[in-house]
């Protein structure tokens, strides 16, 4: 089958387009026709290999969706011909944290298109737990846009405790990640700054929810004090990391919380240990989401409350460049591979 895997660690040019065996399923997974397969933030920080580091060759992917061609031998609550999208979180499927809904602290927890390979392929191996229903009348594309991102962003806005009525500044809000937080706030009643550049992506920002629009730099913190009568915001929602933590946290009120999802600058940054005493401030980790968090989510776009934003749609063939528009930094939403 036709593949494109992640060759050595590097730049957009260390995917390499390749021929390899298609898989067969184990005894308790599926085997997806993939159509077509999300770009995101993740692929990248794998290629790089500067943040997380996995076996190579890796067929990476995490969001992609299609059709069962093939089940294991104990798989029961799947059917070959069944259109499926691949829930992103991998977990045990049986302890306490699964059993409700909190893959993400499970002992076992992965995820697909790093852990495993994903959906970079013509066809993909997934556990059958992890292959979720498509809801009727969703097309392949928005399928393959939204799982990682919009659960992940739910997971963090839960972990965050974000209220109705409060204040929530959300990074990288351009991204899929943080596209998807601004819309999730303002769904949650919130009232949301978004962090991005240029007029044309804020006024699309503006749209789906955020009530103001800030520029990122040096200046972040005093843009959203003048915004919030002085006071700071409730959350932060953080996951752009070393590049603008320090002003992450000067942006925050008294008693605010700051949620890190991602670390897609860098995993070190200052942090004024003063700051966080004296205004009793809470920083609080949040790694990837449970099914809980996709349940949401996905029954959010099934009822069209929730619109993913794919600005590009390119063939498998061309998942390099896809890779160096996401890097660019002048996308809003999404990227989606085709087959």
């Amino acid at each position: 089958m036709r593949a494109v895997h992640i060759e050595r660690y590097g730049p957009a040019e260390s995917l390499a387009r390749v021929e390899v065996p298609t898989p067969q399923p184990a005894a308790d997974e599926v085997l997806v026709q993939v159509q077509a397969c999300g770009v995101n933030r993740l692929d990248l920080l794998l290629r790089e290999g500067r943040v997380f580091q996995v076996p190579l060759p890796r067929i990476p992917g995490t969001d992609f969706a299609g059709t069962i061609v093939a089940i294991g031998e104990q798989v029961r609550d799947r059917r070959v011909g069944e259109r499926v999208l691949a829930a992103p979180i991998l977990s045990c499927g049986h302890c306490g944290h699964c059993l409700q809904g909190e893959d993400n602290l499970c002992q076992a927890f992965g995820t697909v298109g790093s852990s495993i390979d994903g959906g970079y392929a013509a066809y993909a191996r997934l556990p059958a737990r992890n292959a979720v229903p498509v809801p009727e009348g969703l097309d392949w594309i928005t399928a393959a846009s939204f799982a990682l991102t919009y659960a992940t962003a739910a997971a963090m806005l839960r972990r965050g405790r974000l209220g109705a009525g409060e204040s929530v500044l959300v990074l990288g809000a351009s991204g899929g990640l943080g596209h998807a937080a601004v819309q999730l706030a303002h769904q949650a009643g919130a009232r949301v700054i978004a962090v991005c550049r240029g007029t044309q992506r804020g006024e699309a920002l503006r749209a789906v929810g955020a009530d103001a629009v800030v520029e990122p730099g040096p200046q972040l913190a005093a843009q959203v004090r003048e915004l919030t009568g002085g006071q700071g915001v409730a959350l932060v929602f953080e996951h752009v990391a070393a590049q603008t933590f320090a002003q992450s946290v000067a942006a925050l009120a008294p008693q605010g919380r700051l949620v890190l999802g991602g670390v897609t600058t860098g995993t070190e940054a200052t942090l004024d240990l003063k700051a966080v005493f004296a205004n009793r401030l809470e920083l609080l980790g949040c790694r990837g989401s449970g099914r809980r968090d996709l349940d949401q989510v996905l029954d959010l776009l099934a009822r069209g409350r929730l619109r993913p934003h794919v600005e590009q749609v390119l063939p498998l063939e061309r998942a390099a460049e896809a890779h160096r528009r996401l890097e660019s930094g002048t996308l809003l939403g999404k990227v989606v591979l085709t087959l």
